[in-house]
């Protein structure tokens, strides 16, 4: 992140080693010895983009490769040529004063086995990076690869808060010092992978501020992975600190957009073969990881993920947003039938409520099966040979799934009641809060044994169960005046109605939450002009 300074440190090539050593805690040098050291060998033809000292121009030159090293700065090659010099490598390395954007015409093409960058890419502007990119496949020779290593917004809420709150008034103070400053640089796999590479990040250090990428034309990576053409990647389960941050998000917060989701794509899970089955799930991240983590390493599957909106497949299917149109888009897209020897696609039974079956094998003469309610159970459908149990066909809602559904709609809905209770009723923000997390609660435990298949009617035991609990609080512990009483009468019965009404969408057991909005505003004017009304008619102070 203290690269910024970079811009001052240019300005005195003789202090820029030591200063740029001092401002990454050393870790660029841990970069460039890997660099030199696990990439480079004797004969190689090295291109160095911005080789600024030449510390690194050195030391790859010393291993034996012919380094041609670039910069636009005079007095940096200056301080490169004194210390080739020093260590006698002249004959092994040439250096050259020149914009990075002008590689594609002064050499030919395939003319370099490995190009490498540090610190460059985040002082160019997205339409330099993508030039220069382009110039780069050219000019790598068959098999040749490119590392790249320089300064990276992290990923992940705290880093990125730390990192900026570090970083800002670096980038301040080398403003007023140089009038320039660097910029970090932001989806720069996405711009790699627009500009036909694939890069996986080797090492990461500064909180995940410097990253050093092993970059690969992407013909070549799909080779040395033995994936197909039209493949995206292989998932695995893997649970990072990304993963269980963004669990700790969906936890809560999981209904409020954006959605974060996956790739659209065709991808594979373990060794599948062109025999294998095809699975078709949406894009929600969190639908993915469930269904990787479910079957990695017991099933080897492709895996077609279908444009959901970033909606898990259940909601998105009832609300039109995954629907036969995204299912065949994605089968055509991926080019899916260069990759399998069959035409059969299994969909997850809870999207049969909005993907048409029957469109699907119409249209483009694919055949549809639907899969088992629970990805857990997938394993053991494909091993029966797609055929399904009773107990797969079966949609449960048992505790576990109705106190995190609970939970979820609490993120949002807790939010939407409370945030203007806060600002407008703060003296009621901690029973309210109470209340309505305990009714929630308690909803999701009782929520089988309540009459009714409809939010609003189970609403009605709910409300009675809420007032009674009230009725026993205020007569046995805390006894509250009649106008008292009678508000927090209605406004439980308001919190019940809410509960049961609102709730009723984590269910896959019960119709969607917009069925009863209607009725839930009328309910609402209905209360409110209770709560004033009444104790206005009985002369309630």
């Amino acid at each position: 992140m203290a690269t910024v300074f970079m811009k001052w440190l240019e300005t005195s090539p003789t202090a820029y080693d030591r200063g740029i050593q001092l401002l990454t805690l050393g870790r660029i040098q841990r970069i460039k010895e890997r660099i030199a050291n696990a990439y480079v060998h004797a004969g190689m033809r090295v291109l160095e983009i911005g080789c600024g000292t030449g510390t690194l121009t050195a030391m790859m030159a010393a291993r034996g490769a012919e380094v041609t090293g670039i910069d636009a700065s005079p007095s940096m090659l200056a301080e490169a040529e004194r210390k080739v010099a020093q260590e006698g490598l002249e004959d092994h390395v040439t250096l050259k004063y020149m914009d990075a954007v002008l590689i594609g015409e002064r050499f030919p093409p395939a003319s370099f086995d490995l190009i490498v960058s540090t610190l460059v890419f985040s002082e160019l502007s997205p339409y330099e990076q993508r030039y220069i990119l382009e110039a780069c496949k050219t000019l790598l020779a068959p098999n040749g690869r490119l590392l790249i290593a320089d300064e990276v917004i992290p990923t992940g809420a705290l880093r990125r808060l730390f990192y900026y709150v570090v970083r800002l008034p670096l980038a301040l103070l080398t403003w007023l010092l140089t009038r320039t400053s660097a910029t970090a640089l932001r989806d720069f796999e996405s711009l790699l992978e627009q500009t036909g590479f694939q890069a996986r990040a080797v090492a990461s250090h500064l909180g995940g501020s410097l990253v050093l990428y092993d970059i690969l034309p992407a013909e070549i990576a799909r080779a040395e992975a033995n994936l197909p053409p039209t493949v995206i990647g292989r998932l695995q389960h893997r649970v990072t600190f990304r993963t269980l941050l963004l669990d700790l998000w969906l936890l809560f917060f999981r209904i409020i957009p954006p959605y974060p989701k996956v790739r659209t794509g065709l991808y594979m899970i373990g060794n599948p073969t062109p025999e294998s089955p095809v699975l078709v799930t949406g894009n929600f991240d969190l639908t993915v990881r469930r269904v990787v983590k479910a079957i990695d390493g017991k099933v080897n599957v492709w895996l077609l993920v279908a444009d959901s909106a970033g909606i898990n497949v259940w909601c998105a299917a009832g609300g039109g947003y995954f629907s036969a149109e995204k299912v065949i888009a994605a089968v055509k897209s991926s080019r899916l039938e260069e990759v399998v020897r069959h035409h059969a696609l299994i969909l997850p039974q809870l999207c049969a409520n909005g993907v048409d079956g029957w469109r699907i094998r119409k249209e483009i003469h694919w055949g549809v099966h639907w899969g088992p309610a629970k990805a857990r159970d997938i394993p053991a459908y494909l091993d029966a040979n797609r055929k399904k149990t009773d107990a797969m066909r079966w949609v449960r809602f048992p505790l576990k799934d109705r106190l995190e559904m609970v939970t979820v709609t609490l993120g949002f809905y807790g939010l939407l009641i409370l945030l203007p209770v806060f600002i407008f009723w703060r003296p009621m923000f901690w029973p309210i809060t109470f209340s309505i997390v305990g009714l929630s609660y308690f909803y999701a435990i009782v929520h089988p044994w309540l009459p009714g298949r409809d939010g609003l009617y189970k609403s009605i035991p709910l409300s009675l169960i809420a007032l009674a609990g009230l009725l026993v609080y205020t007569t046995v512990w805390n006894p509250l005046p009649a106008v008292d009483l009678f508000h927090w009468m209605v406004i439980l019965t308001g919190l019940s109605v809410f509960t049961g009404a609102e709730l009723q969408g984590m269910s896959p057991l019960m119709r969607g939450e917009q069925a009863n909005w209607g009725w839930e505003a009328v309910i609402g004017l209905a209360l409110v002009a209770l709560y004033w009304l009444v104790p206005l008619a009985l002369g309630w102070r």
